[in-house]
């Protein structure tokens, strides 16, 4: 019994699925076949995990007194007026018990996109 179901390709609601997918499809592919052209291109990235060390000192040794003290303001300013957090309360904790620091930051060390 024939069915009547054919494939039809044409321009509808479904046709760029279509071509997102067979790109997405021939994408892999390139990538799996051309693995090793590609990292000798530079157009893939190393399989070996790279370790950088800049011998930074932890954050919170290093962050001034007065921008700790904003942080910390800020949070509770938070707290109090629309009853939630924006940090995490240990690092709270942790910038309201910071010292002076050997050597500080310098510029903003805290951003928060609004």
């Amino acid at each position: 019994m024939v069915s009547g179901h054919f494939p039809y390709f044409g321009v509808n609601w479904s046709a760029p699925m279509l071509l997102m997918c067979g790109a997405s499809i021939f994408l892999v592919a390139v990538q799996k076949i051309f693995a090793s052209y590609l990292m000798q291109w530079g157009f893939a990235l190393q399989s070996k995990e790279i370790e950088v060390d800049e011998d930074l000192p932890n954050f919170f040794k290093t962050i001034k007194l007065s921008q700790a003290d904003t942080l910390v303001s800020m949070d509770n300013n938070m707290k109090k007026n629309f009853g939630f957090c924006f940090n995490d309360p240990d690092t709270i904790a942790t910038l309201d018990e910071t010292c002076i620091p050997k050597k500080a930051i310098q510029g903003t060390p805290w951003y928060h996109p609004l």
